[in-house]
């Protein structure tokens, strides 16, 4: 499994820690075998709003979006994506007295382990994910 890391805003990406960290979590995650690719895109929050209105009907920005596209794609075809709004992302991170490399790993964790099959729609899914995502940011 490969990380390609886009950037349709104009943001500095912290790119060694996101693939540490999708190493990490690919590896105990168990998906170390798996021949597709993840696309990790740092973008505004106009295009995030359009993906946002069209596959959750929310008609407002939000920081993190993840789409599983073929779970069985082969090498050099792709698994899912995950998109960042680099401006929403940017605000959560002052609102929470977070440095802006922080709240990436953050989102990007939370966007990949969405990939893998985690949820937060009932109270103790989004406990076990939210321990995941705790512990696999303290690993890196």
């Amino acid at each position: 499994m490969e990380l390609h890391i886009f950037r349709e805003a104009k943001t500095r990406t912290p790119g060694k820690k996101i693939q540490a960290l999708f190493e990490l979590v690919v590896e105990r995650e168990g998906r170390t075998e798996h021949p597709g690719d993840v696309n990790l895109v740092f973008t505004t929050d106009q295009k995030i709003r359009v993906l946002n209105r069209k596959y959750r009907r929310k008609d407002k920005p939000t920081d993190v979006l993840s789409f599983t596209l073929d779970e069985t794609a082969r090498e050099g075809e792709t698994y899912g994506e995950i998109y960042i709004s680099a401006p929403t992302a940017r605000r959560q991170a002052e609102q929470n007295g977070l440095n802006i490399v922080d709240e990436y790993l953050r989102l990007f964790c939370h966007g990949l382990l969405h990939l893998f099959g985690y949820d937060h729609k009932k109270a103790s899914e989004a406990a076990h994910m939210s321990e995941r995502e705790n512990a696999y940011l303290a690993g890196i």
